[in-house]
């Protein structure tokens, strides 16, 4: 009999983290202030003439969106041909429209992942109840 108890005993535990782990976290809102953009090439290993004839007017636009304030920062990737921007944008819509312009997006040759970022909403805790009348 006590050998049979056992088994359940350890499944409690093991069933309430399971349930713990489906539930979702609070999550308080906040405003999207930024948006990552990951690009990667499509197409382009086919017919790399096609990429390297477009890439001075590529550059130049995407120059022309820094020097605009809406790209903040610009990498490449290191495990793909593509890039990662981090763009002063307040929607992925808008986000969307300032990538459709440029050459490449254009040619159909670069996708982007368009992922929302805002402030690290946690951070609230750390005020206490102050920051709980402050939400907006």
């Amino acid at each position: 009999m006590r050998s049979s108890l056992l088994p359940l005993l350890l499944l409690g535990p093991l069933c309430a983290m399971y349930v713990a782990a489906q539930t979702p976290a609070i999550v308080t809102p906040v405003p999207t202030t930024r948006v990552l953009a990951i690009g990667h090439l499509v197409g382009a290993a086919a017919d790399p003439q096609a990429v390297r004839a477009i890439m001075p007017s590529e550059v130049r636009d995407t120059v022309n969106l820094y020097l605009a304030g809406k790209l903040d920062q610009w990498f490449v990737r290191q495990d793909t041909n593509g890039v990662v921007f981090l763009l002063n944008a307040t929607s992925v819509a808008e986000a969307r429209e300032m990538l459709s312009k440029l050459p490449l997006v254009q040619a159909k040759r670069m996708e982007f992942d368009l992922i929302p970022l805002g402030p690290l909403s946690p951070l609230r805790y750390l005020l206490g109840s102050a920051a709980d009348e402050a939400k907006p």
